[in-house]
């Protein structure tokens, strides 16, 4: 004779097995997610207000993050590939963090240009913790998009 199985003991099981394998999973993409790395701009091309439009729009300090919206575009040229990377750069050991950044599509800056070119990827954000950067650090963004390398230091100090 076959041994009947709990169906309420099995289902326990199996939702707490599953909610484990969700919280060691939500652990593991956080931890990704706030990342930061050092990196190396020494190849860069440093860019100026005549080649690059620019802005850090808002830095926003909330408990233990620091949230930092902008934009970055050339002038005259569509953003076909968003590759926008924020960067804390450390003045005093002369270090570039690399910060967690989201490229964000937005249609404002094109409707604002009005010049036929499309730079609705030119927004970016990032979310970062506090502690992960020395304070101090100013902001600067790392444009990549359309095969470039260029460096676009601002002067947006990252205070928390």
């Amino acid at each position: 004779m076959k041994d009947q199985y709990d169906k309420g003991k099995v289902s326990k099981i199996v939702l707490g097995i599953f909610l484990v394998c969700a919280v060691f999973y939500l652990v593991i993409l956080y931890g990704l997610n706030q990342r930061v790395k050092i990196v190396d701009v020494s190849g860069c091309e440093i860019a100026d207000e005549t080649t690059m439009q620019y802005k850090i729009e808002k830095i926003e300090y909330k408990r233990n993050y620091i949230k930092i919206s902008g934009y970055a575009y050339q002038q005259g040229i569509s953003v076909d590939t968003a590759d926008t990377v924020l960067l804390a750069h450390d003045p005093t050991t002369d270090i570039y963090y690399e910060l967690p950044t989201e490229n964000v599509k937005k249609t404002k800056l094109s409707k604002n240009a009005d010049d036929g070119f499309n730079y609705d990827y030119a927004e970016f954000q990032s979310v970062v913790r506090s502690q992960k950067i020395p304070g101090g650090c100013r902001a600067c963004i790392w444009y990549r998009g359309n095969g470039e390398n260029v460096l676009i230091p601002t002067e947006e100090v990252l205070y928390y």
